[in-house]
């Protein structure tokens, strides 16, 4: 057991793990938008119920980086994929933050990227999210670029059959509320820029429309029930599209938009394979080390596979199941590995 604790490749066993969450169905949420508008901080404070303002000040892990705490973040083609648990719950999200799109034309690289997580780590999505930076008067051309380019990749129907806004940077202080009245009622925002979607990409069908403000003021009771309240809206939206995943479809549209797209989308894609083929290989050299063992060396390292699940899950609970379930859990983690291994015997 010790040398198998030193060989084994525990990045396989994690890979593994999250490949077997993401085609279990958990419901994808991709969210959308341009480059400050919010996205990474959304996403943040619906994980882990603790605002973007208040989790500066303390040691709060992000598992979404944020361009506004962290200028050097702007620029980043990475797409973030991470499953989490919406307001504490028990029941596993796949939160999908995108790169924000700017003024400028979205760049080759961070599309390419993009597809290809999309295409090999996330082949479904459940909900798409358009984040805006409210107040919004008018339709700015990089965000109805990013938007055309994702009905291009779903379809278009698919896409805004399940689609929702959200309207970030509103406070919901009563103060705040009472000043805009005076000037743009929040009601009054809402209404129009669900107008302005319907006539810029001809949608018949209204979008819904919904305000959380991922800064809000734990400390402020009615900041944090606004918060909480328009999550549980937006939980409730999700769930509503529970069984309407939807998958990407033909590709050469966007490819062939972008001057020099097609060749960058390939070479991301050919990094994408040579990475899978080496897990491949290391899969082979786990599957000799663990018939090896034995018995007692599987049960120990099916408790690590349960505590790599509940960290992938960000679920600490998770550890506390029953041995038989955990060994279970293991299986499947070893199944896995012995897909990805024959899959590559056939090529």
């Amino acid at each position: 057991p010790p040398l198998f604790f030193l060989r084994v490749d525990w990045s396989l066993i994690r890979a593994a793990v999250v490949r077997v969450m993401t085609e279990a169905g958990i419901p994808k949420v991709l969210f959308l938008g341009e480059t400050g508008s919010g996205k990474s901080a959304l996403c943040n404070a619906l994980a882990h119920q603790v605002s973007s303002l208040q989790s500066r000040n303390t040691n709060h892990k992000k598992p979404f980086p944020e361009t506004a705490l962290n200028p050097d973040n702007i620029g980043n083609d990475e797409v973030v994929i991470k499953n989490v648990q919406l307001l504490g719950g028990r029941e596993p999200v796949t939160f999908i933050d995108t790169v924000g799109s700017n003024s400028s034309e979205i760049s080759n690289a961070a599309v390419s990227n993009m597809l290809v997580s999309l295409k090999y780590d996330c082949k479904s999505v459940n909900l798409f999210v358009i984040v805006v930076k409210a107040p919004v008067t008018r339709m700015d051309a990089a965000l109805v670029e990013c938007i055309e380019m994702f009905e291009s990749l779903f379809g278009k129907d698919n896409f805004w059959s399940n689609v929702v806004v959200i309207f970030t940077c509103l406070q919901q202080s009563r103060e705040q509320i009472e000043r805009r009245q005076a000037s743009i009622p929040d009601d009054k925002s809402v209404t129009e820029f669900g107008h302005l979607l319907q006539t810029k990409f001809k949608r018949r069908e209204s979008v819904p429309v919904i305000i959380l403000d991922s800064h809000y003021n734990g400390d402020k009771d009615d900041e944090r029930k606004s918060f909480i309240a328009e999550a549980g809206n937006f939980f409730r939206i999700l769930q509503s599209t529970k069984d309407k995943a939807v998958s990407l479809e033909d590709l050469s549209p966007v490819l062939d938009k972008y001057n020099g797209l097609k060749e960058e989308y390939e070479k991301k894609l050919r990094e994408k394979e040579e990475e899978l083929k080496n897990a491949k290989k290391r899969a082979k050299e786990f599957k000799k080390v663990a018939s090896k063992i034995g018995a007692a060396a599987i049960a120990g390292t099916a408790i690590v596979g349960a505590i790599a699940a509940a960290v992938a899950l960000r679920n600490p609970k998770a550890i506390t199941i029953s041995v038989p379930a955990i060994i279970a859990g293991t299986e499947i983690v070893f199944k896995e590995i012995d897909d990805m291994d024959s899959s590559d015997d056939e090529e």
